[in-house]
């Protein structure tokens, strides 16, 4: 459901005799449906639908029972008794929701692209534009100044006294769940991932799953394709989307799984479909994998499919880390010296790192959070937004608006977790500030959804112990376990992944070569870029010598941004969005 109010909504401090409480916008699905009906009371207002639930649960708690709202969700609703416009979304930023406040009138779109077209704004946010080239994105900005994103897990409550932001979900940092033996943690995991799979197969249309040929999206396949076989969810068949490219190492896993489970598939070729070309460089957003999503579109219309399946946020949850040597921090707190010695050492032989090394990164990491020091979270290894090392920034422009954490603009509140586990935290709460996990603008008709970012789920998985997760050259213990009879035979041996990085730098390479042909380069003119670096760095690209590709393509794909709106707003100058 897409929802613009094209008539502003005026903010009044005074109650009106008409109905106090008015749901103005949803767009979602609740998972726990049948438990809300239980703690809300009755009668419901309207006739007991999930925009009905969500009405209820704020009218009894206020926004703090927003939290019991699970499931994909943004909602706006109208307080009369106060004179507040709340704007809310689920904790993981899934169904977009964005607004503009402006002489006492709050517009709000789920559809970026609508807001601007409503509000004429096309001045650029340059917060906005420093976070996207050096951290992927900014949280609760937009490129355009003054028109902000609902902060995933907040309120954002709009009155004439002015706007103000409360968090109804936080991180769980202090939770941990100690079990007495390993089989109850597989059980829980196995019972939470099959609901997490379950509640979005609601459905009376086909499915689409991405299948990559990895444990994560191989997981959600084939536990999806379990639940249709046995009639157990109302969805009536399933459907995967695969990309392969030429060498790809994960092609025969994914024919493997396809196999398997004998579900009906679409193969796209990102030699076709390319991960980011000059024409398709997103709308209202800069956004990668625009032909890639178009063509996923398309085939989701062909089948009919109302709702996407993703394997994203898997990695972390379900600790894919090469290296977690950290987890030897939980016993120097405790001061098990004995056993930290021992788990250093295995950490040692995995990672080839002298013993001395391993235990003092656990002793620095055991201190107290105020001591901590925070770079030792800060690694690349895994990390959902890594800080880049050459960006290629003017300096003018990084001194106006800082850069990545240093400015910050991201939370700390993964500072409070266990040493052991700050590394989880961070990432988690990063992707979710960034609203990573957001339906792309080209695939927002669908249903798209992840289940490994289930709310019950993910809270269950970051409480679990590290050392449940993953051990030393143990990667997914606990996923393994508890998952891998959902998996074909070559799928339980696999141990890497395939990555992006081909067919990046083959559809990155032509829009390169028209960059080092051009003159102008509007990155340039707006004081974004240093000329010298950015053009030094596109030469080494095409010579195939180190030049961070990985934030390099954020520059070229904010640069082709800019030129695909140009014809719009012809003319302008300074830092709009021309």
């Amino acid at each position: 459901m897409v929802t613009t109010r094209t008539q502003p909504i005026c903010i009044s401090q005074f109650p009106t005799p008409n109905q106090t409480l008015q749901i103005l916008h949803w767009d979602g699905r609740l998972d726990n449906r049948d438990d809300l009906r239980l703690n809300v009371g009755e009668p419901l207002r309207g006739n007991g639908s999930e925009a009905a639930l969500a009405l209820a649960a704020y009218e009894r708690w206020g926004t703090d029972g927003l939290v019991h709202l699970v499931g994909d969700w943004s909602a706006v609703i109208r307080d009369r008794t106060t004179g507040a416009v709340i704007l809310a979304s689920d904790y993981a930023g899934v169904r977009p929701l964005y607004y503009h406040v402006r002489g006492g009138n709050v517009l709000w779109s789920s559809r970026l692209e609508s807001l601007v077209d409503e509000t004429g704004i096309s001045e650029l946010d340059e917060q906005y534009v420093a976070g996207f080239l050096t951290m992927g994105g900014c949280p609760n900005h937009t490129p355009y100044k003054g028109i902000y994103s609902v902060p995933a897990g907040h309120a954002v409550c709009v009155t004439l006294r002015g706007t103000t932001i409360r968090p109804f979900w936080t991180l769980p940092v202090g939770d941990e769940i100690r079990y007495e033996s390993d089989h109850r943690y597989e059980e829980q995991l196995r019972a939470l991932f099959r609901e997490a799979v379950a509640v979005r197969l609601q459905t009376g249309s086909p499915v689409l799953a991405e299948l990559s040929g990895g444990l994560d999206s191989s997981s959600v396949v084939s536990m999806a394709n379990q639940l249709i076989r046995d009639r157990a969810v109302p969805a009536p068949r399933l459907v995967t989307v695969s990309y392969l490219w030429r060498n790809s190492i994960d092609e025969s896993f994914i024919r493997e799984v396809e196999s398997y489970c004998g579900t009906e598939r679409a193969h796209l070729s990102t030699h076709t479909n390319p991960l980011i070309s000059a024409a398709q460089t997103g709308k209202a957003l800069p956004a990668g994998f625009e032909p890639l999503r178009s063509a996923v579109a398309d085939t989701a219309y062909e089948f009919g499919a109302k709702v996407f399946l993703t394997g994203r946020n898997g990695d972390l949850v379900t600790g894919n880390w090469f290296d977690d040597s950290l987890q030897v921090a939980a016993h120097v707190r405790r001061l098990r010296l004995g056993r930290a010695c021992h788990e250093a050492l295995a950490w040692s032989k995995v990672l080839g790192l002298p013993i001395y090394s391993t235990l003092w990164r656990a002793f620095r990491a055991a201190l107290p959070a105020a001591l901590s020091p925070a770079a030792i979270y800060a690694q690349q290894d895994g990390s959902y937004a890594p800080r880049s090392l050459e960006t290629s920034l003017a300096p003018k422009f990084r001194g106006n608006t800082g850069d990545g954490e240093a400015a910050g603009i991201f939370s700390r509140a993964w500072m409070q977790a266990p040493p052991e586990r700050r590394k989880y935290f961070r990432s988690l709460s990063m992707m979710l500030e960034l609203r990573s996990l957001q339906a792309p603008e080209s695939m927002q008709h669908l249903d798209y959804t992840h289940p490994f970012a289930h709310r019950p789920l993910v809270e269950f998985l970051m409480a679990v112990p590290a050392d449940v997760l993953c051990g030393p050259g143990e990667p997914r213990r606990l996923m393994r376990r508890a998952l891998s009879d959902l998996w074909p035979p070559k799928l339980r041996k696999r141990r890497s992944k395939g990555l992006f990085g081909a067919p990046w730098h083959e559809a990155l390479l032509p829009m390169v070569q028209e960059l080092l042909r051009t003159r102008t380069l509007l990155v340039v003119e707006r004081g974004f870029v240093d000329r010298t670096s950015f053009v030094s760095r596109l030469e080494r690209l095409t010579a195939g010598v180190d030049c961070n590709e990985t934030q390099l393509r954020q520059i070229v794909l904010l640069e082709f941004w800019l030129r695909n709106r140009q014809p719009a707003h012809a003319g302008e100058t300074g830092t709009r969005a021309a």
